[in-house]
């Protein structure tokens, strides 16, 4: 490609492939969480799906609809939905929400918004515009799992989101505590299920190596493989693995694991397989996939919004081309030939 330095190339290259040297712990606030020991395949444990399990699903979606620099304004969409043997037993109207965010009010949005999802006040304030969208999300999605665990899903039931069992904003760890309070309670698996990762071991990612070894030691199966992950107790609300849940799936998922008494990881992992049978998503759980498609914003919804927001701001007196001014962005021009 026009411009590259080879040298460059093959240093990236060199870097990517060789044994990273291991480096200090990173910082329990980075979200990267570095793994000891070594992969064994004594660790790997195959299971089979489960069937006739019950199953309900939370996630988000957000988007940034209008950049000022001073201010955005930000759409966010949170949804969940029930299955019982592979059928939608219900799946509520998503909540969609509009959010003007400026820098100059922004410890005092955010503060509200805190306020009723976790209760109390924040410990810090996002750095920036787009952070803030990025947490107010999180947060919403969390309340959206309270809330379904607030629901008609019976004891034996897995409620999954989009994510890790991890504290990973500030302060939100006594929500996180009521949630898996109350999936206990209730006899009810909690599994977060991140599609990126950021487990590593000596500053490798960790995914990679366990999905190579597993594929190996367990070829054609469902498999688990538990992470001990140590020095991050107060952060984790989780039991940690990472998991194959279809024997022909190209991928494999950090699952964070919250268990009823009794329940063993590969029980519960058997009912999320039971799912992960779809041909579209094999080895993804199917609810997932469906609250995923269902909150998140298609660039024709995020064209239909703006132009909305447009007529309603020039309804109400607004200049054209003071609109104009105020959002037009340059780089819209210089992409326009690409």
């Amino acid at each position: 490609m026009k411009g590259l330095d080879s040298v460059e190339i093959e240093n990236v290259i060199t870097q990517m492939a060789q044994d990273a040297r291991s480096g200090p712990a990173p910082h329990p606030e980075s979200g990267v969480i570095e793994v000891g020991g070594k992969v064994s395949d004594a660790g790997f444990e195959a299971f089979g799906p489960a069937g006739d399990s019950a199953m309900a699903a939370a996630d988000g979606g957000s988007a940034v609809l209008l950049d000022a620099g001073s201010f955005i304004v930000a759409a966010i969409r949170v949804g969940s939905a029930a299955f019982s043997c592979r059928t939608m037993s219900a799946c509520p109207e998503p909540e969609t929400h509009l959010l003007y965010l400026s820098a100059a009010d922004l410890e005092s949005a955010y503060s509200i918004i805190f306020s009723k999802t976790v209760g109390g006040e924040p410990p810090d304030t996002p750095r920036g515009l787009e952070e803030a969208v990025g947490r107010i999300r999180a947060l919403l999605e969390w309340k959206t799992v309270e809330s379904a665990l607030g629901g008609e899903l019976p004891p034996g039931s897995v409620l999954a989101f989009d994510g890790a069992l991890w504290a990973g904003i500030k302060g939100i760890g006594p929500m996180l505590s009521r949630v898996v309070d109350k999936a206990s309670e209730r006899g009810i698996i909690l599994c977060g299920i991140s599609k990126r990762c950021m487990l590593t071991q000596g500053s490798k990612p960790l995914i990679p190596l366990i999905q190579m070894a597993g594929e190996a030691a367990l070829p054609d199966r469902a498999w688990l493989y538990p992470v001990q992950v140590s020095g991050y107790g107060e952060k984790l609300f989780g039991r940690v693995h990472v998991a194959k849940l279809h024997p022909r799936s190209r991928y494999v998922f950090r699952t964070d694991l919250s268990l009823p008494k009794g329940t063993s990881p590969g029980e519960a992992l058997g009912k999320l397989a039971y799912y992960a049978n779809d041909p579209a998503y094999a080895g993804y759980p199917y609810p997932l996939a469906r609250v995923h498609n269902d909150v998140a914003f298609s660039r024709s919804e995020v064209g239909d919004l703006r132009n909305m927001l447009r007529s309603e701001a020039l309804r109400k007196g607004m200049d054209p081309k003071e609109w104009q001014i105020t959002f037009q962005d340059f780089h819209d021009v210089l992409d326009t030939g690409r």
